[in-house]
């Protein structure tokens, strides 16, 4: 079963729209080279990033190998970066602090909180909150160069409201913990531990078999009431408790849960004008070219070139 914080990572990974860079940490390089370029990084770094029975590498070592094996992706997207900032001062585009950050609250619905999202990029993919930041709003600027000039019509807005409406209708959100084990007996035997004062979180970490919310003490974050990803009789029973009750075991596939019912959210009106100027957005990607290919018309346009002799091809 898929859980809401893997959809959401799944997401965002599309959204970043940076899969060929994702490979071997290229993403991460490719930050890191900007901020050198741009002088954002300190000079009193250690000269040993590693050692192995007291044999050392140094960062130039480990930078020498990462150039050999992911220079040309690492070079390409330092160059692409430059490209975009120069076609968007050409284009008076400008992406705001405001906008980036509530580009990236869209990306964090499924997570618990902003922390267990950052925590998730940075695991997953070895992105820090900085560098999710800065490719956002890259990947925004690049949208925004892309769609430059295209018009999208109010009536294909509102046919696309309409045929799309369950997309745009709030639900409920379940803030729930759990406990998942093998069989029913086993749930038995921890509900009979709860009702007999053990700490909901601590018997999480203790017996749960599900790996990713027992480290958060059976935190599941919030999900939504009618989350097709999650069992049906699971979520009916949630929305039927009053914050703090406990229900279970409840088969859930092949296992059974104990759930705890922390709290319910009701949905917020969505605002209609930021809704409309989404899917003007969307819209307005579909009619334009590939991403990557307004990337490499760029590169073309900007007169890029790539000096070195050592079987790199823009």
């Amino acid at each position: 079963m898929m859980t809401r914080q893997e959809r959401a990572l799944r997401n965002t990974v599309i959204i970043l729209a940076v899969a060929t860079l994702m490979l071997g940490g290229l993403l991460f390089w490719s930050l890191r080279a900007m901020a050198l370029l741009k002088g954002d990084t300190t000079d009193n770094e250690s000269p040993d990033v590693a050692t192995a029975g007291g044999q050392p590498i140094t960062d130039q070592q480990w930078m020498d190998e990462l150039k050999k094996k992911h220079g040309h992706e690492v070079l390409v997207g330092m160059l692409n970066h430059i490209v975009v900032e120069m076609e968007a001062k050409a284009l008076g585009i400008t992406v705001t602090d405001n906008e980036v950050e509530q580009e990236l609250a869209r990306t964090m619905v499924g997570y618990g909180s902003e922390e267990q999202y950052y925590a998730q990029m940075q695991s997953q993919l070895g992105l820090s909150r900085q560098e999710v930041f800065a490719e956002t709003a890259y990947r925004l600027t690049l949208q925004a160069i892309a769609t430059d000039g295209i018009t999208i019509k109010e009536a294909d807005i509102d046919t696309y409201l309409e045929q799309n409406a369950e997309r745009f209708t709030p639900k409920r959100e379940l803030e729930l913990s759990m406990i998942k084990v093998s069989t029913y007996d086993e749930g038995e035997q921890v509900m009979d531990r709860l009702e007999q004062g053990e700490n909901f979180a601590d018997l999480a970490r203790e017996v749960s078999i599900d790996a990713e919310s027992r480290q958060r003490g059976g935190s599941l974050g919030k999900v939504e009431e009618d989350d097709p990803f999650w069992p049906e009789g699971l979520l009916k029973t949630a929305a039927s408790l009053d914050a703090g009750d406990i229900a279970g075991p409840i088969q859930a596939e092949d296992d059974f849960a104990i759930i705890r019912l922390e709290s319910i959210h009701s949905p917020v009106v969505p605002d209609q004008k930021e809704i409309r100027a989404l899917i003007r957005q969307e819209l307005a990607l579909e009619q334009a070219p590939p991403l990557q290919q307004v990337e490499s018309d760029l590169r073309t346009r900007y007169d890029v070139a790539i000096n070195i002799d050592n079987g790199l091809q823009d």
